[in-house]
C-alpha cells in the first residue's frame, strides 16, 4: 500500500498536515532541498539520474526524486496547470510505501545533498563509493 501526500486535499492525495510527524519533517527536508516530487517505492529499485521533458530525476535504491527544470519544454500540471516559464515552487507530491525504511531515506537525501552542493571531490568520491558498495 502507498500513500500520497500534498499540500492539499484531494480525491487521491492527503494533506501533509495529517501525515505522521517523521512524514512531515521528511517534507520540509524535501522540500528545503528544491525537491519537487518524491516517490519512496515498496520493491522496485532504480541506480540513475534521469532528465524528461519537465524534470530531472535523481534515482537510489526504492527512492526518485524529481526536481522541475528552469526551462520545461511542457506545461506542468499537479492540481492546477502550470504555464511555461512559472515554477511550482516546493514540495507537491510525497508518495510513500507503507514499508518506508528511513533510515534509507535519509541516506539518499544525504547523497542527493552532495551532488548538489559538493565539490567536485565530494561528488567524485559519492559516485565511487556506491560504485563498490
Amino acid at each position: 500500500m502507498k500513500y500520497i501526500y500534498g499540500k492539499r486535499d484531494t480525491k487521491t492525495v492527503v494533506s501533509i498536515d495529517k501525515a505522521p510527524q517523521s512524514i512531515q519533517t521528511l517534507w520540509y527536508r524535501l522540500n528545503f532541498l528544491g525537491v519537487n516530487i518524491a516517490r519512496i517505492r515498496a520493491k522496485k529499485e532504480r541506480y540513475e539520474v534521469t532528465t524528461g521533458d519537465t524534470f530531472n530525476g535523481y534515482h537510489a535504491g526504492r527512492v526518485s526524486i524529481y526536481n522541475q527544470k528552469s526551462n520545461p519544454s511542457r506545461p506542468l500540471s499537479f492540481v492546477r496547470p502550470t504555464p511555461l516559464g512559472k515554477d511550482n515552487k516546493g514540495m507537491q507530491i510525497l508518495e510513500v510505501a507503507d514499508n518506508v525504511d528511513m533510515q534509507e531515506v535519509l541516506e539518499t537525501l544525504k547523497d542527493y545533498e552532495t551532488l548538489l552542493t559538493g565539490s567536485f571531490f565530494d561528488r567524485l568520491k559519492l559516485r565511487f563509493s556506491r560504485l563498490f558498495a
